[in-house]
């Protein structure tokens, strides 16, 4: 009679089979995905790695490894992904958080000011501005996505992280949102150039929402739309913060000078690579008549 396999064999097969197919880290991922399959933390793997593994358990955790050497992302695997702090739910609707764009939450925190009101511009998963209300319980804020999926579970992260009484969404694009407003704006847009988007990893390219990846063309028209319309949601003296893309940072702030904003400031991430853009709008300073029109030519 053949012996179960323990664990701790569990993981070292799964690790070889992403090995194989050239996934870095597969010993961590391998155990990630052991965790999901018995429904335990991955920390609780490493206390029970001498347990037998019963055929239910081999067969559920040999699939989770064949998606994932099918390209797969674990958080994709496991629905949900962390972030800053947080577990987020996740679905083919939304776009998968990146640690990046923790640059705008904390910096979002310092600028906000006391009950302050943040927007969300394309919110996802609502992991942008969901973080901020839990770090800030003063503040309140508003989502806006055009995809009424990604609203569905921006809907289903506030209430899971107990914030849902100070937030609302709205479905709506860029150029049609008005939910009133606020202190703080800020955006993690589809920012790759439509030339870009084949060579980008299969994790991302085949599991992330095409719209939350690009907008086609050279990657600004989502800045310039959002810059086009910033007055309509940004009090005067408020902060605009926007992720950017590798590159791009000169551009953008271009783009937000022609707007009007001053004070404009790089955030550069762990590499040393400007991944937000922050500025401010001068509290004496009027939408300009034209400046639409001109910053979206």
């Amino acid at each position: 009679m053949t012996s179960c396999p323990d664990l701790r064999e569990m993981m070292r097969r799964g690790a070889r089979r992403l090995t194989e197919v050239g996934i870095e880290g597969a010993a961590r991922e391998a155990r990630l995905l052991l965790a999901h399959a018995c429904r335990v933390e991955p920390v609780d793997i490493i206390l029970r790695e001498t347990e037998s593994a019963d055929p239910a358990l081999q067969q559920c955790f040999e699939g989770l490894i064949a998606r994932r050497a099918a390209g797969e992302p674990v958080s994709r695997i496991r629905g949900w992904r962390e972030f800053y702090g947080r577990r987020f739910i996740l679905s083919p609707d939304v776009l998968d958080p990146r640690p990046e764009t923790e640059l705008l939450v904390a910096e979002g925190v310092r600028r906000l000011p006391p009950d302050g009101r943040v927007l969300d511009l394309g919110t996802g998963s609502g992991c942008i501005l969901l973080s901020l209300l839990g770090e800030r319980g003063d503040a309140s804020g508003a989502g806006v996505d055009i995809s009424s999926g990604a609203i569905t579970i921006a809907q289903a992260n506030a209430l899971a992280l107990g914030v849902s009484g100070r937030a609302v969404f709205y479905e709506a694009s860029f150029a049609d949102a008005q939910p009133g407003m606020f202190d703080l704006v800020l955006a993690n847009p589809p920012y790759i150039p439509r030339e870009d988007v084949a060579g980008l990893a299969r994790e991302v390219r085949d599991h992330d929402p095409a719209l939350a990846l690009s907008p086609g063309e050279d990657g600004l028209a989502a800045y310039r739309h959002i810059l086009a319309a910033v007055n309509r949601w940004l009090k005067p003296g408020g902060s605009l913060g926007l992720e950017v893309g590798l590159g791009q940072a000169g551009e953008v702030g271009r783009l937000m000078a022609r707007a009007g904003l001053q004070d404009i400031t790089a955030l550069d991430d762990l590499a040393g690579i400007a991944r937000a853009l922050f500025a401010r709008r001068p509290a004496d300073h009027p939408a300009a008549a034209g400046r639409a029109e001109e910053i979206l030519s």
